[in-house]
């Protein structure tokens, strides 16, 4: 669940850290709430508080905007232990650890395949991995200081559990569909 919170002016803000003063209502992030939320189902807000409607497609791009801050900042921290690269990620793949593999939304059809296939193989030793491929390239570029990065792998631990989260927080939210409140 995503905390929101209402600002004096009516703006519905995304609380990511559950810090920001005041009372807040949460958010669902599930797939199929977020396909169904709209400005309409955002007016059941304006029972506790004073909400400006219509900002479902603002608060939509709010909440990525958020999402792609903490994102950076998990990845960053995370990044001493991340594989970089096709080479580096595919070599970490066939270690017997459970992975996090992100996968940037401007990847290759080409790489795609390849991990596609690797992530297979480990299923089928029993081995977990969990992909997240609806990732911003420039997230991963920027965080890891290269013009373009288009695969990471992390080992998965209670520190990739928030990134993990978020990453997948991002991927709903961004494919959930844009709507006027019909």
């Amino acid at each position: 669940m995503l905390r929101l919170v209402v600002d004096e002016s009516g703006v519905i803000w995304p609380d990511l850290l559950h810090k920001a003063p005041g009372r807040g209502a949460y958010l669902c992030m599930r797939e199929a709430c977020l396909e169904t939320l709209n400005d309409k189902r955002l007016g059941a807000l304006r029972q506790k508080y004073k909400v400006v409607l219509p900002q479902w497609d603002k608060l939509r791009l709010r909440i990525c905007d958020m999402l792609e801050q903490h994102i950076q900042l998990q990845l960053t921290r995370l990044k001493p232990n991340a594989a970089l690269g096709r080479d580096a990620v595919m070599h970490q793949m066939w270690e017997n650890k459970t992975l996090l593999l992100l996968l940037a939304d401007e990847a290759g059809q080409a790489l795609v395949r390849q991990v596609m296939d690797a992530v297979q193989k480990r299923d089928e030793e029993g081995l977990k991995t969990t992909l997240l491929d609806d990732l911003p390239a420039i997230c991963l570029a920027d965080v890891f200081q290269r013009g373009k990065m288009s695969v990471v792998a992390l080992i998965v631990s209670k520190k990739t559990k928030k990134l993990q989260r978020y990453c997948a927080w991002y991927g709903r939210i961004k494919g959930s569909k844009v709507s006027n409140g019909d």
